[in-house]
Parts: C-alpha cells; structure tokens; sequence
C-alpha cells in the first residue's frame, strides 16, 4: 500500500493491453443475472439499483477506461524507453550516480503528494462534481477560484521548497558521503520546480474528469516522456554511454552534463501540464482570475482534506526510510568492495517499481479513474445502493485482471527485465528482477486498495481513509528501517517483500472495513473469488516457471532474443492455464474475459 515511494497505490501521477469496449460489461454481464446488483448491494428497504441506468453506467466507464488506458500504454512504453532503456544507459542502474538522480527526480512527486495530492485527487473531484451540478454556472466561478488559488499556493510553495533543497535531501538521502549529497541537491534544485506543474497537471486534469473528459489526462505523460526521450537520446549522442568510471564520478555529473539531465525532466513535466490547456479551452473553460475565495466552498474542501494531508504526510516516513536504506546499500557495496551490479539501489528499485506498476497503472487506475466519478456523483445523490454495487463490480474485474498480470509478471521478470534494461550487465538483470518477482505478488493488494480508497474518498470520509492506512504505514517504517541491517544485496529484495506483504493485509483489511462502512459489499462472492484466483494463479505461474527454468533464468538474463522468445511464448502460456483454471473451478469471470478477449481481437481485425 505504500505508493512510494509514490504515495499510496493507484495515486501516480503520470500513470497490460488494451481493453475493449465491454471490458466491464463483459466481466460482470457474464457473472448471472445478479452481475448488476451484488448480493448485498441491497438498501435497507430490499431496492436495488435500476439495472438498465446501472447497465449504462458501465458502458459509459468502459469507453472511458479503454481511452484511458490505451493512453496510459502509450505513455509506459514510452516511459519504459525513457527509464530503464535510455536512463541505463546515460546513468547505470546500479550505479552512485544514478541513485543521486534518481532521489533528487523523484523528490517532486513525493513532496507533491503530501502537500496537495491529497486535497486534489480525494477531495476537489466531489466538490467539482458538486458545484457542477448544483450552480448556475456549471461550475464556472468555483473553476476559475481553484484555479488561482492553485497557482498562488502552489507557486509560494515551490519557491520555498526549492530553496529548502539541501535539507530535504539531507532527509531523504542522509546515507549519502558528500560528494554525492551535493549531487544530489544540484539535481533537486534543478528538478523540484516541478512540484508546482504536478500540481497543475493534476488539477487540470481532474476538472477534464469531473466534466468526464478523461483522455487528455491519461495522454498527457506521453508529451513529457517524449520530451525525455529526445533529452537522453541527445545526451548519448554528446557524451555517449555511461561506464563504471563516469558512474562512479561525482565530479563527472557537476558540468553540463548533469544540469541537462535534470533540466529536460523539469521542461517535460511543464510540458505535460501545459498541453492539458487546450482540452480545457474545448470544453469552454476560460481561466480569469478570481482572488473572491471566501464563500466558494474551497474552505469547506481544505477542512474534507486535512485528513488526507495527514495520511499524506505518515507516508513520507516510510518513504524516507526505504530512500535512505537504499541509498546506502550502495553505499555500504562500495566501501566493502563488492560489485555495484549485484546491489539493487534507489534507481534499480525505481526500475523494478516502473516494471511492476504497469499492471496497476494501465489496467487498475484507468478503470477507477472512470469510477470514482461515478462514485462521487452516486455519493452526491445519496445513493449508496450504487456506490456498492459500483464498488463490488469493480473489484472483481480489477483482481481477475490483476492475478493474472501477477503471475505473468512474477514468470517472466528476468526475460522482461532484460528486455527494457538492453544495455545492463546479466548481474544487474538478476538483481532487479528478484524485486520485480516480489513486489508481483502484490499487486492484488494494491488494486484493492486503490478502488477501496476511492470508496472512502467519494463519501468524503478522508479520516477513515487515514484511520485504515495508520497501521500498515508504522509496519512500513518499521520494516523497511530493519531491512537496512540485511546484506547490501538483499536490502531492497526485502523493501519489496515488505511492500507486498503489507498490500495483500492492508487490501483484506481494508475491504472488510469498507464493508461495513458501506453495510454489505458482496462479502461471499468476493471470498470465493478470490480463493479461486489464488489457487489459479499460483498454478499458472508453476507451468511458466517451469518453462522459464527450462530456458534458464541466467541464459535469459544474458541474451536479449532468447528473452523475446520467453515472452512471446510462456506469455500465452500461462494466459491460456490461467483461463483453463478459471473454466476447471466454474468460475463466471472467465467468460467475461474471453468475451473481452475476443472483442479486442475483432477490433484489431477492424470488424
């Protein structure tokens, strides 16, 4: 559940294949004639939720879906050949260098979150969606009062924050010797400006979604990463690959040759935020500045949004843990003499982290995304018959999608690695693939968590979301710190391990806690499930592990094409075990998939 290190799952900023049309209609319209209603997403008085606007409802947020995420896909596979492939190179993955950069890069989004990424994206949907529906003006003065309010806070915010740099990276990276600590503040000062384009980026995008417009905010990262990709393709050209020397060279990344790194990241984030105008201007959204704040509601949304801040604020502390326990891991691999190759830092587990989120980033957040406005609106209306009913349809499409992407992912993270990391040595493959293998098993957790969440934050109950994340981010802390007293080898194996067990324990927990917020959430239908997705799972991925030990996990960590062979074919492999499995235990949901399945096919055809 911790997000990073990016703060809780499903809240990226810049979120496996495309969806179809049908791709909820087909999961859920195949579960029997109760697929639009859960057993217990019944009201008080017996009524459940009308189930041709339910029925309409789901098309509208899979049309949504799929545009999200085909956006989504286009900006991780350009994402992927801007970091590892591109990044790899320029830096090394197992490198000091790149841990420099790696902390001080990613030092925008965390502090972003806690400070504004909470207010954003839990509170400010509802009060859009709100103040759309129920002023005059669509909406209009509320915009235009957000907005100003946005830039002034965020502009002040940023300034200071920058200027603050040496202390924050004093925080985040206390593991550090000095040479690289001062790295790593000339990087942070070149990259936290991009706090205040997250903010707006964010912003923008989540007023498109209120209006239901969700595209350009799924597309925009693609911009950014094209930025990035042009920037390291340049840098290669002038200062050509990194090795062991430039990597290891603090003084190296000094000159110009760091400055341009860190500036075509900031230039890609601005961008990412600027191209959101045009859509707003489409849908007549006209900026003008409004500094009239008292009586807009923004108060009413500042004071919805404290507890999200706090619980913003308790994820730093994990974050700071898991920086520096990294962070010095290599630093520890460097001073007793071992090979850098074989020890997984800050940008080696940003690598294996970008891997494994996929999953969640494509599938997961572009179908909540489509759902928490629906949520919002249903919570607007006081129709909690449909918040649950929402809620449970969503969770089973997102666990059956993700078991699977889990088991995939846990067979295949050496091949895939190799793949998105070409220039990277066998021993730096094998390190970062143990991580990917162990945050996969994870994956179900998160998804759970990031539909769960958004439950909470539709009903505006922000300290129960805060209350039901407290305990799994102290055991983050706690764990994480003890995982700086392993080997420096096995230091960020054990963040990842940590990680997935307490997304798989937060995401039950959570579920049941929802429950009972909610008064029934398909509680017999989600345990079965569930049980049976374990058991398919773990089956699926024995069959491809076999294959994958058949290969040989060091001759795919070695070669780039037996790789691509691995993956071209144990991927259809475990897909097809994993549907058979479905079919063997009498599962409903594997018709929904074949059906989605074959759709995506027809269109791929152009039928």
């Amino acid at each position: 559940m911790f997000n990073s290190y990016k703060p809780r799952h499903g809240r990226q900023l810049s979120d496996a294949v495309p969806t179809s049309d049908a791709l909820v209609p087909a999961l859920t319209d195949a579960t029997g004639p109760d697929a639009t209603a859960p057993d217990d997403a019944t009201g008080p008085d017996g009524v459940v939720p009308d189930e041709e606007t339910f029925a309409q409802s789901k098309q509208r947020s899979a049309r949504a879906s799929i545009i999200m995420s085909l956006g989504t896909l286009t900006s991780r596979l350009l994402g992927m050949v801007r970091s590892p492939m591109l990044m790899g190179a320029v830096l090394g993955l197992n490198s000091l260098a790149g841990n420099s950069f790696d902390i001080a890069n990613k030092l925008p989004t965390l502090l972003y979150m806690i400070i504004a990424g909470g207010l954003v994206n839990a509170v400010l949907v509802p009060a859009i969606v709100k103040a759309t529906r129920t002023s005059k003006d669509s909406g209009a003065a509320f915009i235009n009062k957000l907005l100003t309010l946005s830039m002034v806070t965020l502009g002040g915010i940023t300034i200071l924050l920058t200027l603050a740099a040496p202390i924050i990276v004093k925080i985040y990276a206390a593991t550090l010797d000095e040479q690289w600590y001062r790295l790593t503040v000339l990087f942070a000062l070149w990259c936290l400006p991009q706090i205040f384009f997250y903010g707006m980026y964010t912003i923008f995008g989540q007023i498109l979604n209120a209006r239901e417009n969700f595209g350009p905010y799924m597309w925009a990262p693609a911009l950014n990463n094209v930025i990035a990709i042009g920037g390291l393709a340049m840098m290669l050209w002038i200062w050509g690959p990194s090795d062991v020397a430039t990597s290891s060279d603090a003084a190296t990344w000094f000159s110009s040759r760091g400055h341009f790194l860190a500036g075509i990241h900031t230039l890609g984030i601005a961008a990412q935020a600027g191209i959101l105008l045009i859509p707003l201007r489409r849908l007549g959204i006209r900026f003008r500045p409004d500094f009239q704040w008292r009586g807009s509601g923004l108060g009413q949304a500042g004071r919805a949004s404290l507890w999200i801040i706090a619980m913003m604020v308790l994820g730093m502390f994990p974050t700071i843990a898991q920086s520096n326990v990294a962070a010095g891991a290599t630093m520890r691999a460097q001073l007793s003499g071992m090979n850098l190759d074989d020890v997984v830092g800050n940008l080696g587990y940003s690598t294996a982290y970008t891997i494994y989120s996929i999953p969640t980033s494509v599938i997961t957040v572009s179908i909540v995304t489509a759902l928490f406005t629906k949520l919002a609106q249903a919570a607007v209306n006081k129709d909690f018959v449909r918040v649950r009913a929402e809620a449970s349809y969503t969770l089973r499409v997102t666990s059956t999608l993700m078991f699977l992407s889990a088991s995939l992912l846990a067979v295949l993270a050496v091949p895939v690695t190799r793949i998105l990391s070409p220039g990277s040595s066998p021993d730096v493959i094998s390190s970062i693939s143990t991580v990917v293998a162990v945050l996969a098993v994870g994956l179900p957790g998160a998804s759970a968590i990031a539909v769960l969440d958004r439950v909470y934050f539709a009903l505006e109950d922000t300290r129960a979301a805060f209350m039901v994340g407290l305990p799994w981010q102290v055991i983050g802390i706690v764990g994480f710190a003890l995982c700086g007293f392993l080997p420096p080898q096995w230091v960020v194996f054990g963040v990842g391990t940590v990680m997935a067990t307490t997304n798989i324990l937060s995401g039950v927990v959570t579920y049941l806690l929802v429950r009972r917020r909610l008064g029934g959430l398909d509680l017999n239908r989600m345990w079965r499930t569930h049980a049976k997705l374990v058991a398919v799972a773990v089956l699926s991925a024995a069959v491809g592990y076999a294959m994958v030990w058949t290969m040989g996990t060091g001759a795919l960590a070695s070669s780039l094409w037996l790789s691509g062979v691995a993956i071209a074919v144990i991927s259809p492999v475990v897909a097809v075990v994993y549907f058979f499995l479905m079919r063997a235990l009498g599962m409903p949901e594997a018709a929904g998939l074949t059906m989605m399945l074959g759709k995506i096919a027809r269109k791929f055809r152009g039928r």
